[in-house]
């Protein structure tokens, strides 16, 4: 049986060798990302601006109209396309 200081010197080694490998340089893809602020526009062309996105649920507003709406990531994915500005 090994004792709680082997146990956490072991547990020391692996982090240390974990943090040597560091992750790749290279830029992430962030085109899927939706970020507060960025233009979209639905299937009949009106604009709508991203007010709140998480991983399950996107919060946005019609231009010219000032309530929010709210719509699954997924058909939000599906039914808008982005703006290139």
């Amino acid at each position: 049986m090994r004792t709680s200081r082997e146990l956490a010197s072991d547990l020391i080694d692996r982090m240390k060798n974990a943090m040597k490998h560091n992750a790749p340089t290279e830029s992430s893809d962030r085109t899927g990302e939706l970020i507060p602020g960025m233009k979209y526009r639905n299937e009949r062309g009106r604009m709508v601006t991203i007010i709140r996105a998480s991983q399950l649920r996107v919060m946005y507003r019609y231009e010219g109209y000032r309530d929010i709406c709210e719509r699954s990531r997924r058909e939000f994915n599906l039914k808008f396309k982005k703006v290139q500005l």
